[in-house]
């Protein structure tokens, strides 16, 4: 695989500029890049509702945009309150000194309330933070280092899928693709036959993460 070029990374998800008739595909289609070709080629999965591919394509970086479900910065949820005096807009309210003073702390609070209400909004999923769920990922990678070659590269690969699903916005993630990824790491976890520390944990940890996710999985049957 060549090395990943500046403007886009594998497994970003972008969407066409410009519609490909000849492939019936319209601008706007969102895909996921699957494949670094060649310096600003790309391999562009396009899966519908269902996880189902309807189009694979290589596609070069001039007809592709990059989407972002994330601000470039992080929304603080603090609220600065000043002391007496400095709140100009509260002098232009009441000109009471001390009621003023008063009725600033009290919006203060409240907007701060509505604030972190906000952030922590933002961030929480079925039944876990976004954080609580990343903490896992990264658990399972560690241990994913410690897999047989022959089946590393396809389980990283599926741990990052499901990175990039839980890290869009709760409605627009793709539960049909997330259980296909969670049952794939789950069959990893019980055909591989090497002995590997941490190797239950890493079957718990997918299973926890379906159940924080809402989606119901089983443990394979081992033969």
């Amino acid at each position: 695989m060549l090395a990943t070029p500046n403007k886009f990374n594998l497994l970003d998800i972008v969407a066409l500029k410009t519609p490909l008739s000849e492939h019936n595909l319209l601008a706007g289609q969102v895909g996921t890049i699957v494949e670094i070709l060649a310096p600003e080629v790309y391999e562009v999965e396009f899966s519908d509702d269902d996880g189902q591919t309807y189009a694979m394509q290589a596609l070069p970086a001039h007809q592709l945009l990059k989407l972002h479900y994330k601000p470039l910065k992080t929304m603080s949820n603090t609220i600065n309150q000043f002391g007496k005096g400095d709140n100009v807009a509260g002098d232009k309210i009441q000109g009471d000194k001390n009621q003023n003073d008063f009725k600033n702390a009290t919006i203060g609070i409240v907007a701060q309330n509505q604030a972190q209400a906000t952030v922590s909004n933002l961030n929480q999923t079925s039944g876990a933070s976004v954080a609580e769920l990343m903490q896992i990922i990264s658990t399972m990678r560690q241990t994913a280092a410690q897999f047989p070659p022959e089946f590393r590269d396809d389980i990283i690969i599926d741990i990052d899928d499901v990175e990039v699903e839980i890290q869009k916005p709760e409605k627009e993630r793709n539960l049909p693709k997330l259980k296909k990824r969670l049952l794939a790491l789950l069959t990893a976890a019980s055909v591989v036959t090497a002995p590997i520390a941490g190797m239950t944990d890493f079957a718990n940890n997918v299973m926890e993460i379906g159940s924080k996710l809402g989606i119901e999985l089983k443990l394979p049957s081992v033969k």
